[in-house]
């Protein structure tokens, strides 16, 4: 059960850094076709921050 809990963990750290750096990306002036891209990708990569975040909460807690 530990194991799972350092993985979903690790798994929620990386797509925060995954997320900031699309977020960083997404303020600098890029091109249109690259904007959509890097849209589709923020919004997959928050939800796998809350997703994993929030399992990872909720094992540790009880």
């Amino acid at each position: 059960m530990e194991a799972f809990i350092l993985l979903l963990i690790s798994v929620c750290l990386l797509s925060i850094y995954g997320f900031i750096y699309v977020a960083y990306r997404l303020l600098r002036k890029v091109k249109q076709e690259e904007k959509s891209q890097f849209k589709k990708t923020f919004v997959i990569l928050l939800f796998l921050a809350v997703l994993s975040g929030s399992s990872a909460t909720w094992l540790v807690l009880p």
